[in-house]
């Protein structure tokens, strides 16, 4: 996988931190999350959730009609990539 794969967004950073915490749930879920912060539209987290599932971040499954959404990466994995992504920034 390509670098810029591994590390996440500021934007895809919020989005799993909602997963992180409440385990899974559909994008009107993860809105539901992010309140509090700045309002996203529905259309920007779904585009988000699909590009973090094209980077293996997550996974979902079809129930109903949507897509529920749960972390397929640990927080402190997300974390190490972004610190070594840092270090070699660096160094």
């Amino acid at each position: 996988m390509a670098k810029a794969a591994r590390v996440l967004t500021p934007l895809e950073r919020r989005i799993m931190r909602v997963l992180w915490d409440e385990g899974r749930g559909n994008v009107q879920k993860v809105l539901q999350g992010l309140a509090g912060e700045p309002q996203l539209a529905y259309t920007t987290v779904q585009t988000t959730l699909n590009v973090l599932h094209r980077k293996c971040k997550v996974k979902r499954k079809l129930v109903g009609r949507a897509f529920e959404y749960s972390a397929a990466v640990s927080q402190e994995a997300a974390d190490s990539h972004a610190i070594k992504d840092v270090l070699h920034k660096v160094f």
